[in-house]
Parts: structure tokens; C-alpha cells; sequence
């Protein structure tokens, strides 16, 4: 009897690990639970808290962004008023940079600010 008892052990233990590797996900659909716009990963921690210091400064540093992208104006920047995605849209139309040449001209000019 005991050796009938463990093969069935192992059995129902690979099943499960088999049911949990093949979980089903429900799709990516609009207006559905959990559904979700962009599937980018987020930014990490570090590069949301280096915005936030830019944010936190950012008439100060509008000098700065002129020196850098001097087609940008100053109601540009005004109105922009420290939204990243908003600059990043900006660079976009004024200099003709995809998205990702946009996010990252904004990630090399950060670390710059401090020198």
C-alpha cells in the first residue's frame, strides 16, 4: 500500500507545478480589468527621483534647457513647468527626435546639471 501512495504524491506535486508555470493571463483588452495603456516597464526609482529634483527647480533650470535645446522658448518652458513627457513631446516636434533620442538627450543632460 505505502508504495502506491508515494508515486501518487509525486504525481499530484508535478501536476500542480505544471498548472502554475501555465497560468492563464487574460488579454490586453480596452475597458477590461486590469487592462493597461502602455506596456513599457516603468521608470526605476532613481531616474523618477532625479525628475523630481529637475521638477522642483525647473525656472531655475530653464536657462539651462536654452543653453541645451535653444530652439525651445521661454512660453514653451513655461508651460511645460517641469513635465518630462510634455519636453519630451517638445523635443520630438522642434527637433525631429524619436521618442527614445528624446528620453534619452533629457537622461544625458541630467547628470550634467550637477557640474
Amino acid at each position: 500500500m505505502r508504495s502506491r501512495v508515494i508515486p501518487l504524491v509525486v504525481f499530484g506535486f508535478l501536476t500542480s507545478a505544471y498548472a502554475e508555470e501555465t497560468k492563464w493571463a487574460p488579454p490586453n483588452v480596452v475597458g477590461m480589468p486590469g487592462y493597461h495603456e502602455s506596456v513599457e516597464a516603468p521608470a526605476p526609482k532613481s531616474e523618477i527621483m532625479k525628475w523630481d529634483i529637475v521638477a522642483g527647480n525647473w525656472k531655475r533650470l530653464t536657462g539651462s534647457i536654452k543653453q541645451k535645446w535653444g530652439q525651445l522658448t521661454d512660453d514653451e518652458l513655461t508651460e511645460i513647468n517641469g513635465q518630462r513627457e510634455q519636453l519630451e513631446g517638445l523635443l520630438q516636434a522642434k527637433y525631429g527626435y524619436s521618442k527614445a533620442q528624446a528620453q534619452k538627450e533629457i537622461d544625458d543632460w541630467i547628470p550634467k546639471l550637477a557640474h
